[in-house]
């Protein structure tokens, strides 16, 4: 099985998902689960950023996240 690399905003630091086995889990509130795949775009719950992740590879060069794409 292929660790798990949390995908996390920069600027605050929140979980927006979880890498895992090549696709990016995500999870919201009322039970609301996706498996997607690259590239993955995402605006920040926590302070509005909105961050991209090109490919898997871009967590692994992080340890935080890929950076945002506008503050």
């Amino acid at each position: 099985m292929d660790k798990e690399i949390e995908w996390r905003c920069p600027r605050c630091g929140k979980l927006l998902g979880i890498l895992r086995d090549g696709r990016l889990h995500l999870r919201f509130a009322r039970g609301h689960e996706f498996l997607v795949g690259f590239p993955a775009t995402g605006v920040c719950r926590g302070c509005s950023t909105l961050n991209e992740l090109p490919n898997p590879a871009s967590l692994s060069n992080s340890p935080r996240s890929s950076g945002p794409t506008r503050s």
